[in-house]
């Protein structure tokens, strides 16, 4: 599972914001190969970020704090469509997750999710997590948000649970536990996928409704594989992965979002990431020949469609990527002198 992670009630609330407009959204072909036809640079540097895309095509990238309460101050940044990047938000101390919609950029901490109306930049909302011990947990990012189906998602990992908080923008009401088991995707029509405690496959709907489905594989080997994980939605199909070799290789599964019926399996390794998009799903890094262009010091990866059953398409050549984001397919990476991060658009 993808995960990113967020502060105290009063300092959230004591955050200076900058209005920003809301950006119209590129249209994109799902009938021609892609190509970036814009790129701007965000000052920040490259490294561990946390981004997100809002149904407008609005980007806003951070970069990630660790700990309970951050490291500074923190400024959130935002490219509206092909336009110069603006501040869209200055946080006293830090972000660990972000998620857009519409109507408000919310930032996340491991104690509260705080809503930004997008037009204003004032804060137009704030929800307290339930608890969470950040003690002997590794470097990972513990928590992920979403925006999507009219609500916000909050999932927490703690030891090998994790648990989902549905939150209601519109009300002031407690984040609510919808959701809990070994790992956790989120769909974009508020649906949740998990893995539940008996290692069933299982999404909950936007309304609450089950559909239970497989059994995935939880037998642990000494390779550091066996354990099957749900890790993203997109285009109508859930994409399990299953680590191995110590976390170097993984093996992948998908499964379609309303059946849960199996489509295909392919091998890959643990760099690959996959997005839901208006050109449909796409892979990063997937395991296929990406050429290496000799004049280049950071290494080129390349981006594909994706089928189901893992048969790629469309490569296009990318280089020092560090996120793929959708619904509109932008690749975050450094820029050539490693002092910026870029929105790099693609249709």
């Amino acid at each position: 599972m993808a995960l990113a992670l967020v502060l105290p009630a009063a300092l959230l609330a004591a955050c200076s914001s900058t209005s920003h407009r809301m950006g119209s959204a590129p249209s994109t072909s799902t009938h021609r190969g892609l190509a970036i036809f814009a790129s701007v640079t965000v000052p920040i540097l490259p490294g561990e970020l946390v981004s997100t895309e809002a149904p407008d095509g609005a980007v806003f990238v951070a970069d990630l704090t660790s700990g309970t309460t951050g490291s500074g101050p923190q400024v959130v940044w935002v490219v509206d469509g092909n336009g110069p990047a603006a501040v869209a938000e200055h946080l006293p101390i830090g972000a660990h997750a972000l998620a857009a919609d519409a109507t408000n950029l919310y930032v996340a901490n491991y104690l509260n999710v705080t809503a930004f109306d997008r037009r204003t930049g004032i804060q137009s909302g704030q929800w307290a997590l339930p608890p969470l011990s950040t003690a002997n947990t590794s470097n990972a990012n513990l928590e992920a948000m979403a925006a999507s189906g009219g609500a916000v998602l909050v999932s927490l990992a703690q030891g090998n649970v994790v648990s989902v908080y549905r939150i209601d923008p519109a009300t002031t009401a407690a984040p609510l536990m919808i959701a809990q088991g070994s790992s956790v995707a989120f769909g974009p029509d508020g649906s949740v996928v998990f893995v539940r405690a008996d290692h069933h496959l299982v999404v909950q709907s936007a309304s609450g409704v089950l559909n239970v489905g497989p059994l995935l594989a939880d037998s642990p080997n000494g390779s550091g594989g066996g354990v099957q994980y749900a890790d993203t939605v997109a285009g109508g199909t859930i994409w399990v992965t299953e680590p191995d070799k110590q976390g170097l290789d993984a093996r992948y599964a998908s499964f379609d979002l309303t059946t849960l019926t199996p489509l295909g399996s392919f091998s890959g390794t643990s760099e690959l990431q996959i997005a839901g998009t208006t050109a449909g799903p796409l892979a990063l890094n997937p395991p296929a020949p990406c050429p290496q262009p000799s004049s280049e010091v950071v290494s080129t990866m390349c981006l594909f469609r994706i089928a189901p059953s893992g048969a790629l398409s469309h490569r296009v050549m990318i280089g020092g990527v560090l996120q793929l984001l959708g619904p509109h397919p932008v690749v975050l990476t450094g820029n050539p002198g490693n002092s910026g991060v870029v929105v790099n658009r693609l249709r």
